[in-house]
């Protein structure tokens, strides 16, 4: 009796939470890159699809090491890091401006505003960059 159900911890400034969207995407992209990295490869080249991705995995460890896993990630890091900064930081932003009531439709459209924000400057340019890279480095 008497106690609120809406718990409210220290909140932090739109530019700490779009920092900690960075980091966040940092170590999100530094644990996913070696699969995102195989289905870039077996997307590129018709030949290495055919044989699989257990395949592709094998050849890429024994011709380039576990670090040939990692060919064209820091585009990805560079792109990963702003890409969580922009969603994280415009959900912040919507939800203390326009959008500041709690309810569900606002946190959809925050959330909505912050995908499209993300897709719009960081997504689009980042997987056209990413794939470039991974086909330049990979036969070149």
């Amino acid at each position: 009796p008497g106690h609120s159900t809406d718990k409210k911890g220290p909140q932090l400034s739109p530019f700490m939470n779009a920092v900690c969207g960075g980091i966040t995407g940092a170590l999100e992209i530094t644990c996913t890159f070696p699969t995102e990295y195989t289905k870039t490869v077996m997307q590129l080249y018709p030949e290495e699809n055919k044989k699989g991705a257990v395949r592709v995995i094998k050849e890429t460890f024994n011709s380039r090491g576990f670090l040939g896993f990692y060919r064209g990630y820091s585009a990805l890091l560079l792109f990963s890091v702003p890409k969580n900064y922009v969603r994280f930081g415009t959900y912040s932003i919507v939800r203390e401006g326009p959008l500041k009531e709690n309810t569900k439709i606002n946190n959809f459209c925050a959330g909505l505003c912050a995908g499209a924000a993300e897709a719009v400057f960081v997504v689009t340019p980042q997987e056209t960059l990413k794939t470039k890279l991974i086909h330049d480095k990979l036969f070149h």
